[in-house]
């Protein structure tokens, strides 16, 4: 059949004969199963006493009958007649295919041969033992598994051990149930590999065979296919480069609660008093915190799918989007936020503790206690940072459960200050107001952690959900925030005489609401944990923030840099401002503007690609990413200026803003002007721009790395 022309034609028996022998050239080297279950009795028999069964019905030149007792496993070269090879042997699926290699044996591995009652010679133990399945590729680790057109490794079995037979005064032993007919179990590969001596250069195969086993390298650190965990304690190493993949071992359901301590502050509940004082009533102050929770699923969802795709940091994987070079600006922007958000948990710490020191006449003044917690908040985030994520991990466990249950107990403790229909009773205000408080929930939620939520999910399992992921990251992060703004709202709502002492000190209203006394102590609990578990995740996403800039400290001198300057701006905050909502409507909004125009940018392109970043790429000049993407810092830079001129801000030093609402005659402190919906147009023009201009730029991308 090889050597036959297109054109040439062959007889019936021709085409016969050369099928025939192309299927005894595939199967020469397949075994033949026979159960144990129909050999057992028939080994116990002499040699001798075993009639040849002859069919009457056979030729009478057929004079050739079988010899010698069936073993379990046989195969064609057992045959009395051997047969010639007939070329190279095949390469066998391991789905389908087994083989058998001969078992060596020399003087010192022949078993004891121990007394036996009869004298009948035993039968002669096979000479070849079965080579183990290899198991879907699903259940292979990939340093295992093979790679493009590379021949599937046939890994061999460990040879069993031959037990001795009794002796003849010893009990005997109730037989074993039958195995069941079919195929024996398979051995798994990866179990099989670890049994396996490592080889020699000199039993290397040559770079030119096709190995039978597979090729010397190596040995991974997990073979039976389990995840490695880093010690707690150990400083991690990883920085921009992606995640090793022994270490992702993370499940999806992780990324829950390493943001739901985070986003569970209590000074959320000042967020929901500040929306009902600008006037929107309980129902809408409902729909805007739900909107603005809803809206943050885009930012941080897609960024948790980034981070596992790449196993990279956020602002590394944003080099795909704006060109290496170009992805400096945004990453500017990213750190000036980050370092923003920090300082603001830190002195939320501080001023917290100094709150309650004056409140509960506890000893001390308030100043006092506003440094101690300060140096104590910012020394434990630094310290857990500092060591990385299998600490921050743990930490982020162990305070989401404290959380929960602090949460449960101030809901308990101030539930007796509802009430629900007073709260009901509050008047609507204009339905721009919606807006404005969803653009204020988002600030807060969604695109203050826009721009970390890759760090937490580098370490997620390659094969894992990438949707499960993004879910769990989303409800993690919303969850807490919903409930708590929407609760805050509720007891503003249900005092409004009370509503601004909320909005402005949350901890310091809480308190004097006459809380039973044991609660100050939990209430400071639950403010200080959660903001510490922020600024946890804060510093440590700003540790690779600094290197993407290019300063390359290495993650774990950035995060020290990085608390510094935390440390430096929290203090100068808690020196200076004593109001919450003035923070909260004031500097956030400009920021987010930016971000929010990034969000839209990144999350176009992250919904046109069809395949994972190339990690290489995204580290060194000359691969698969330009380092200009001009197109879209364009529409960043649009998109921030038509933001910015489209919000407002109570704050003089930020008068500026809105004036692309004065160029058009709307007054920005009054109607829509107060809206702040310039971050929705941000983020819009972001998102729809590279929705239409940049799908030809992925492709190519995606195409260069085939």
């Amino acid at each position: 059949m090889d050597g036959a022309t297109r054109g040439e034609r062959h007889s019936d028996d021709e085409l016969a004969s050369a099928l025939e022998e192309e299927v005894a050239r595939i199967t020469s080297a397949i075994p033949i199963i026979v159960p144990r279950a129909e050999t057992s009795a028939v080994e116990a028999q002499p040699v001798e006493a075993q009639p040849a069964a002859v069919d009457e019905d056979d030729d009478a030149d057929d004079d050739e009958t079988w010899a010698g007792p069936p073993t379990e496993l046989i195969s064609f070269d057992d045959l009395p007649v051997r047969r010639e090879p007939t070329g190279p042997e095949p390469t066998f699926s391991p789905w389908v295919a087994t083989a058998a290699i001969p078992v060596q044996r020399g003087p010192a591995e022949e078993p004891p041969t121990p007394a036996k009652p009869s004298s009948a010679p035993e039968p002669e133990p096979p000479a070849y033992r079965p080579i183990a399945r290899a198991e879907p590729l699903d259940f292979v680790p990939p340093e295992l598994a093979p790679r493009d057109s590379q021949p599937v490794p046939v890994v061999p079995a460990a040879q069993p051990q031959r037990e001795p037979d009794p002796q003849p005064d010893a009990d005997p032993e109730p037989e074993a149930a039958p195995e069941p007919r079919g195929e024996p179990t398979a051995t798994p590969v990866a179990a099989v590999v670890a049994e396996q001596p490592t080889p020699t250069p000199a039993d290397a195969p040559s770079e030119t065979s096709a190995p039978d086993a597979p090729p010397a390298q190596e040995p991974a650190p997990h073979p039976a296919g389990r995840h490695a965990r880093p010690s707690i304690l150990t400083p991690e190493a990883s920085d921009l480069e992606p995640t090793p993949l022994r270490a992702r071992a993370g499940r999806a359901s992780r990324m829950f609660w390493l943001w739901f301590a985070g986003t569970s502050s209590l000074i959320s509940v000042g967020v929901g008093a500040t929306l009902f004082v600008l006037g929107l009533s309980l129902r809408q102050l409902l729909v805007a915190t739900l909107f603005g929770v809803a809206l943050s699923f885009l930012p941080l969802g897609l960024g948790t799918l980034a981070g596992k795709w790449s196993g990279q940091p956020t602002l590394v994987v944003s080099r795909a989007t704006f060109g290496l070079r170009g992805n400096l600006l945004p990453t500017v922007i990213a750190l000036v936020v980050k370092l923003f958000w920090g300082s603001v948990l830190l002195w939320l710490a501080g001023s917290a503790a100094g709150s309650l020191t004056e409140a509960e006449g506890w000893p001390g003044n308030a100043v006092a206690a506003t440094v101690a917690a300060l140096a104590v908040t910012i020394v434990i985030a630094v310290a857990v940072a500092y060591i990385g994520y299998a600490l921050v991990a743990r930490v982020q466990l162990v305070l989401t459960i404290a959380s929960a249950v602090l949460i449960v107990l101030m809901i308990m403790a101030t539930w007796q200050h509802v009430d629900l229909s007073r709260a009901l009773d509050a008047p609507d205000a204009l339905w721009t107001h919606v807006v404005t408080g969803a653009v204020l929930v988002l600030s807060y939620v969604g695109l203050a952690w826009a721009m970390s939520s890759a760090e937490v999910a580098r370490y997620q399992r390659p094969l894992s959900s990438g949707g499960a992921a993004m879910l769990w990251a989303t409800f993690g992060a919303g969850v807490p925030p919903f409930v708590l703004v929407s609760y805050g709202g509720l007891l503003a709502a249900s005092n409004p005489g009370w509503a601004a002492d909320l909005a402005q000190d949350p901890v310091g209203a809480l308190v004097g609401l006459g809380l039973p006394g044991w609660y100050p102590v939990p209430l400071l609990l639950a403010v200080g944990l959660s903001l510490i578990s922020a600024l946890v995740l804060t510093l440590y996403s700003t540790g690779f923030t600094i290197d993407a800039l290019g300063v390359r400290l290495g993650r774990r001198w950035s995060t020290l840099v990085a608390g510094a300057a935390i440390a430096i701006v929290g203090g100068v905050l808690a020196a200076t401002v004593t109001d919450l909502s003035s923070v909260i409507r004031g500097v956030p909004t400009a920021l987010s503007v930016p971000v929010a125009a990034w969000v839209g940018v990144f999350s176009g392109e992250m919904m046109l690609r069809t395949r994972r970043l190339h990690s290489p790429s995204l580290l060194e000049r000359g691969g698969a990413y330009p380092d200009w993407r001009w197109t879209n810092l364009g529409l960043l830079v649009a998109a921030t200026a038509v933001g910015l001129g489209t919000v407002s801000s109570p704050l003089s030093w930020l008068g500026w803003e809105g004036y692309l609402f004065r160029m058009i005659g709307i007054d920005p402190q009054a109607g829509i002007g107060t809206s702040n919906i310039g971050v929705v147009i941000a983020l819009v023009i972001g998102l729809f721009g590279v929705l239409v201009s940049a799908a030809p730029a992925v492709r190519r991308q995606e195409q260069s790395v085939e």
